[in-house]
């Protein structure tokens, strides 16, 4: 192992030596802090923390039991009445006079919030959820939890003759901190080291909090706090040189790969990466740049076998092709040289008849050999970043003039693909000029439709060419890209042929969907994502 792998071992060593020493001269430090506890000062804290339970419990038992304002309301629960009374200022003298900060009355029953006697409201009038967290400790303190803030409550409950009310009072934490703020601290998590003052409790038994003293520190700077402020600037600037050196060796080498892995498959076999110097990823960078080395030579030997062996089915379907013509070409001569030597009176119109005829196949005959010509000369694509979206558009706008319903849907933002421009619109032009022609035979006196449309599906980009035409039978299907393949009369079957082969060498494939009375191709390509 060497190179990068050694340094960022190095680095991360380094990096988790100085936490461990950081983490134990701080727990030395607060070690020797600890020891100058004052004892005198948390045997304090503790009797106020008892006085102040004594002090909620007596006033919720003096509530529930010695209230005329409860028994007022007892009394209109059992009646079904209610009470003239000003609950607010009752309940809130109450509550001042004994010592509380939070008092709620309410309906043991219904939960339904009878009164309150400090003036803002916590739980609104969900007197359920009060009673849900005080109905299981009537006889201990519980802890609640009032949003933001916490209170130490105590509750009573006082039944008569069916009526129930259930009284909670009790302190704001805040308040109960208010002896030795800075010392006094309130967690949701206890600490061995730690000195507990007081676990608070749940409606259910289970700690939902602890009260802790924490030592005083002398504010003055000793040398340890420099100490310890030094190191915990040198691990921070540590941790950045880290993460600015990691990402550098390895977040930017897999960028680079991740480019190049999407630029092979749109197609582009020529890519390669940069593997000299120290890069993170050295081997896999060789092992790429192989790959796409072997990539490149299996295509060459692919084109060549396909080459010969297409050559062989065209030069078989070639032949087949340019008999059809050769026969009645060669019929008409011989006709014309007999007539000619028995001197057939009418030889002139059988000399017109039998020179158009012969005119009409060598016609046929230069077409097959154009349309060979073309498919035999087609050259490598020239790929480039284009907008699939423009393309389209261009093309179809040869045919906005059409008798034929052509409806193009296209995005309203680019889709990027490496393509040859020139060759998509090739294709297209074949799909469409197909579909038209379709379209037209199924409906002659009007009705024919052809839809174009492009969308994006996963990192491929797909143009698709629907006409309404007689559609093509299932067991033609495999056949339609086959060179020289038609089922028109005028038709040389290399079109679709053409239209393959290009798309194939752009990394892409066609697909086929055909009902009776639908046809669909889809040219599928790759994006630039």
């Amino acid at each position: 192992m060497s190179g990068f792998p050694v340094r960022v071992a190095l680095l991360f060593a380094l990096f988790a030596v100085t936490p461990v020493a950081l983490g134990a001269l701080v727990w030395i430090g607060l070690g020797q802090q600890s020891n100058d506890v004052d004892a005198e000062a948390i045997e304090l804290a503790r009797r106020y923390l008892q006085t102040l339970d004594a002090q909620r419990a007596s006033a919720v038992e003096r509530l529930c039991f010695d209230n005329l304002a409860i028994d007022a309301l007892l009394e209109s629960q059992r009646a079904g009445t209610d009470v003239d009374l000003d609950f607010q200022r009752l309940f809130g003298a109450a509550m001042r006079g004994s010592g509380l900060q939070v008092l709620w009355i309410v309906d043991s029953n219904t939960g339904q919030m009878l009164a309150r006697g400090h003036p803002w409201d916590v739980f609104g009038d969900e007197g359920a959820a009060l009673l849900r967290q005080t109905r299981q400790a009537l006889s201990r303190p519980v802890l609640l939890n009032l949003g933001s803030e916490q209170a130490l409550v105590r509750a009573c409950m006082i039944e008569r003759t069916g009526a129930s009310i259930t009284v909670v009072g009790g302190h704001h934490l805040d308040e109960i901190r208010g002896l030795a703020p800075e010392q006094i601290v309130y967690s949701q998590e206890a600490n061995a080291r730690r000195l507990v003052l007081d676990e608070l409790l749940d409606a259910e038994g289970n700690r939902a909090g602890v009260l802790f003293w924490r030592p005083r520190i002398d504010p003055r700077p000793p040398p340890l706090a420099l100490w310890l402020g030094a190191i915990a600037a040198l691990a921070v600037g540590l941790g950045f040189a880290l993460g600015n050196y990691i990402r550098r060796g390895l977040l930017d080498s897999l960028d680079e790969l991740t480019r190049a892995a999407n630029r092979v498959g749109a197609g582009d076999l020529e890519t390669t990466v940069d593997d000299r110097g120290s890069r993170a990823f050295r081997a896999t960078t060789t092992a790429f740049n192989r790959m796409t080395h072997e990539l490149r030579v299996a295509r060459r030997e692919l084109r060549q076998t396909e080459r010969v062996a297409a050559w062989q089915e065209i030069a078989k379907r070639l032949a087949h092709e340019l008999k059809n013509p050769l026969s009645p070409i060669r019929l008409s001569i011989e006709t014309l040289r007999r007539a000619r030597a028995r001197s057939v009176p009418d030889f002139d119109d059988l000399f017109e008849e039998s020179t158009v005829t012969v005119l009409q196949e060598v016609d046929r005959l230069q077409e097959i050999v154009d349309q060979f010509a073309r498919f035999a000369r087609l050259p490598d694509p020239k790929l480039r970043s284009a907008d699939l979206v423009g393309v389209v558009s261009q093309a179809m706008s040869l045919y906005a003039e059409t008798d034929v319903l052509t409806a193009l849907e296209l995005p309203e933002t680019p889709i990027e693909a490496r393509v040859d421009p020139e060759q998509i619109t090739q294709v297209l032009h074949n799909l469409v000029q197909n579909a038209v022609g379709a379209a037209k035979e199924a409906h002659p006196t009007g009705g024919a439709r052809v839809a174009v449309e492009i969308r994006v599906r996963g990192d491929r980009a797909v143009i698709s060419v629907d006409d309404n035409g007689k559609g093509i039978p299932p067991e033609q299907i495999s056949q339609i890209f086959e060179p020289y393949f038609t089922t028109k009369e005028t038709g040389t079957g290399l079109g679709l042929a053409i239209s393959q082969r290009i798309v194939g060498e752009h990394g892409g494939h066609i697909e086929v969907e055909s009902t009776p009375g639908r046809t669909k191709f889809s040219v599928v390509l790759p994006r630039l994502v």
